[in-house]
């Protein structure tokens, strides 16, 4: 209760130092004029005129008197004019906080009821200035999850127009070109739709544990490297990898692939080969994909929407990923922990 009160009590402080100030100066006042008019007046013959003396002491004490209250009117003003200033910076801090002017802080001073809502005003101001960078953050987040995932539909549907304009433009159709045309259709198509509801879903992810990693590796690569043969020379080394388990979202490992894909598809040089190690060392998957960069595309500004997509997943498996450019040749390295 005591800290409630403050304010009143500062304010009844200044109250009394003004009193006491103007006390004295009545006290000070009224004798010094009193002593000159005493000495001026006995040496004339009204100093022995006790009604004049009296009237003139009467004029001294009211002068005194409403001297040191026009001083005890000042002084108080001026002494709560202080916190009324003090007042009128809380006032435009709120109005900053109004009018959304969230870097403006108010000054702390003293320590009483306004010291306590200049410390609130700046706790809101802060607090609102760090929402709405969360939410530009978040904001910013979704957008570029948003564009990762149209940038990552676009490699599925690619291969599909792929096979079936090579299907459409070949005269005489096997049934295992035409199974195998049905099965890519079909597993593309899987993948174009759980996209699309990982967009509707908020980016929620499903992780699974797998046994077999190894396998579920083969199966993954295998599908990676028969779309990509069609126009590369492709060479994948499994010499080093050994089976692992591990938790894995598989759509989001599928994209993975999708956006090396799409980088190779359109900034490798077709006349050289891509290479792509595998391997398990230290408890960790270890990916090493490089390829030669086209002459036209030695700047690779536009492989980042891609790049950042595999940073994302990789780390929301608790991987890292490295890559680099030299002159003519890309190189990406991505580890994912495992177990052995």
């Amino acid at each position: 209760m005591l800290t409630k009160k403050k304010l009143s009590r500062e304010i009844l402080m200044l109250l009394v130092v003004s009193i006491l100030i103007s006390v004295f100066l009545f006290a000070f006042l009224n004798n010094t004029v009193s002593s000159i008019c005493y000495r001026y007046l006995e040496h004339t013959e009204k100093f022995n005129n006790g009604y004049f003396l009296s009237v003139v002491h009467i004029w001294v004490q009211g002068i005194c008197l409403l001297a040191s209250a026009v001083f005890f009117v000042i002084i108080f003003l001026f002494l709560l004019g202080q916190k009324l200033l003090y007042l009128q910076e809380i006032i435009s801090g709120i109005e900053a906080l109004r009018t959304h002017r969230m870097d403006y802080r108010i000054p702390v001073e003293g320590d009483n009821e306004f010291t306590e809502l200049a410390q609130s005003i700046n706790y809101l101001s802060q607090t609102e200035q760090q929402l709405i960078r969360k939410e530009e953050a978040l904001t910013a987040e979704r957008e570029q999850f948003i564009r990762s995932i149209a940038h990552d539909i676009r490699t599925p549907i690619t291969s599909v127009m792929s096979y079936s304009e090579l299907l459409a433009s070949k005269e005489n159709r096997t049934e295992e070109e035409i199974d195998a045309y049905i099965h890519l259709t079909l597993r593309k198509g899987q993948q174009i739709k759980e996209l699309m509801e990982r967009l509707l879903e908020n980016d929620v992810r499903h992780m699974e544990y797998f046994e077999n990693g190894q396998l579920l590796l083969q199966q993954i690569v295998d599908d990676w490297e028969s779309v990509l043969s069609e126009s590369f020379s492709v060479e994948i080394d499994w010499s080093e990898c050994s089976n692992f388990k591990g938790y894995f979202d598989i759509q989001e490992i599928f994209r993975v692939f999708d956006n090396l894909l799409s980088n190779i598809k359109k900034y490798a040089d077709a006349q050289k080969s891509v290479i792509l190690r595998i391997s398990v060392q230290e408890n960790h998957l270890k990916l090493e994909q490089s390829n030669y960069i086209q002459t036209n595309h030695q700047k690779a500004e536009s492989h980042q929407l891609g790049l950042q997509t595999i940073t994302r997943i990789i780390s929301w498996h608790g991987g890292t990923v490295d890559w680099q450019y030299t002159d003519d040749q890309f190189k990406i390295t991505i580890k994912i922990p495992v177990n052995v």
